[in-house]
């Protein structure tokens, strides 16, 4: 998407993820299917950093999403 507002989006399978933030704007969760859950966030801004934050309070800042991440997607 090339103008505002932004969506950023991905898939996660773990469970230990609580909360996603990216650019500052929490994201939606949904769950999908036993512990896969897909995720989204609308923005005003271009390019953010997207965050993991874990049950015990611990944050995560995702570089880039890779195979490591999606490998329980597979069927």
């Amino acid at each position: 998407m090339h103008e505002i507002p932004y969506i950023y989006s991905g898939a996660i399978s773990d469970n230990d993820i609580k909360e996603i933030n990216a650019g500052g704007e929490k994201a939606k969760i949904i769950d999908v299917e036993g512990n896969k859950r897909f995720w989204y966030a609308i923005s005003p801004a271009k390019e953010v950093q997207v965050k993991f934050v874990r049950k015990d309070g611990t944050e995560e800042i995702v570089e880039s999403m890779d195979a490591e991440m999606l490998k329980d997607w597979k069927k």
